[in-house]
């Protein structure tokens, strides 16, 4: 069921009223599209407040890409398409994230070293 400005996830509380709002779009898109309820709040939380930030301008409520570790390697591959990138340490990969941040809009929901959502850049 879809989470509504009466019917929230209890985390969302404290947002301010224009910030929860857009957490519980972003919360439901992600849900839509398959994630888990707790790894879809957070994340919706994160993005909804780098809205507020940057109001005006323009940021991707949509995962473009993944940096996961796989089998002692860090790998930052496209959700749609063949983007994929190799990278021996997560700070090598994470020079490149920022790199292609500022040539295009993407969103990169990172993980930890044990594939968990750490945050999302």
């Amino acid at each position: 069921m879809p989470w509504t400005k009466k019917d929230y996830p209890v985390s969302m509380k404290n947002l301010e009223e224009h910030v929860k709002d857009k957490a519980i779009e972003i919360a439901n898109r992600l849900v839509e599209e398959g994630y888990e309820d707790g790894r879809a709040i957070p994340i919706a939380i994160s993005q909804a407040k780098q809205w507020d930030e940057k109001r005006g301008g323009e940021i991707s409520t949509e995962i473009t890409h993944h940096l996961t570790p796989e089998e002692g390697e860090w790998v930052l591959k496209a959700v749609e398409g063949q983007d994929r990138f190799v990278f021996d340490t997560k700070e090598k990969a994470m020079s490149k994230v920022e790199e292609m941040a500022k040539k295009k809009a993407m969103k990169v929901m990172v993980h930890d070293s044990d594939g968990k959502f750490q945050k999302v850049y």
